[in-house]
């Protein structure tokens, strides 16, 4: 319906430097995942077990929280152009999701469903428990066939999701399910990964990750891959890429994992050494050995007030 459709300020999410109501100076918000040699989230890590370098500096962690301390704001983002039933069937992915996924949701969470084709549609905020969400989820999985046409803006939902975590507080994600085929944007995937990153929304994406190639004109063709872009977009914006040679045709312990990560980040956050409204990268380190941790490497500085 056209109540859910989300108009896109673009100018307004890439403003968003960091997320609202916090102390003055504002401080940078980071949600880290961390996990231990076998993929498992690390759950028992404290502010003292992290580090900050930014800007030449290293700044004190001035907010900490860790797991189920932050609530969570997620955006369901579902492709539900034509060429998509690789990954796996509709009816498959969808009792995944029903029975894996929604109900290892917490009361906290707040969960937009989305689905994009012809046009894009980024549904309210919903409770995280089955009333409210299966009925919607289960829409966006069966769209009617002429809506399945048409052009595929990967892109242009991302920031469409992005733009509808805005006012959220807590921990932003979106968890994207595509191909990977981008049509029609009006945004690079470098753009809408850097507004995901200034708004520190963690773009997780279950997608494809084989080559194809695009046929031109009759002699001619481009050998493309869509995993590489789903993944690069994964990585800047510090969310988890699931290629579809890992994902099996009921792939619910893959969502299950997907939101146990959500649930175990860390979020840390530090006054940046520099305040000049523009973009700036940084690191994050762990002292203990052997750990995998994924976060977004860059934020946009608040300005000087």
């Amino acid at each position: 319906p056209s109540s859910c459709l989300v108009l896109v300020s673009w100018l307004a999410v890439a403003l968003a430097a960091a997320p609202r109501q916090v102390p003055v100076p504002p401080l940078v918000l980071v949600d880290v995942a961390v996990e231990n040699a076998d993929g498992q989230p690390l759950t028992d890590l404290t502010k003292a077990d992290f580090a900050i370098a930014a800007g030449g500096a290293t700044p004190p962690i001035e907010f900490f929280a860790a797991g189920p301390e932050q609530p969570l704001s997620l955006v369901l983002l579902f492709d539900a152009s034509a060429s998509v039933n690789h990954v796996t069937r509709r009816d498959d992915g969808r009792m995944s999701i029903e029975t894996w996924f929604v109900p290892r949701l917490t009361p906290r969470d707040r969960v937009h469903v989305g689905s994009f084709a012809r046009q894009i549609a980024i549904g309210p905020p919903l409770a995280g428990n089955s009333k409210e969400l299966l009925p919607v989820i289960r829409k966006a999985l069966d769209p009617r066939e002429a809506d399945t046409l048409g052009p595929s803006a990967i892109w242009d939902a991302v920031a469409a999701a992005v733009d509808a975590l805005a006012t959220t507080e807590g921990r932003r994600a979106v968890l994207l399910r595509t191909d990977g085929r981008a049509t029609g944007n009006r945004l690079s995937m470098e753009e809408a990964a850097a507004l995901a990153a200034a708004a520190g929304v963690a773009v997780s994406v279950v997608g494809e990750d084989w080559e194809m190639t695009i046929q031109q004109d009759a002699q001619t063709g481009v050998r493309v891959r869509p995993g590489v872009a789903l993944e690069r977009m994964a990585n800047i914006t510090g969310g988890l890429y699931l290629p579809d040679r890992t994902i099996p045709p009921a792939p619910g312990a893959i969502l299950a994992r997907l939101l146990a990560e959500l649930h175990g980040r860390y979020t840390l956050g530090f006054a940046p050494p520099i305040r000049d409204g523009k973009p700036h990268e940084f690191q994050i380190r762990v002292s203990r050995p052997g750990l995998t941790l994924r976060a977004r490497r860059s934020y946009v500085a608040p300005p000087e007030p």
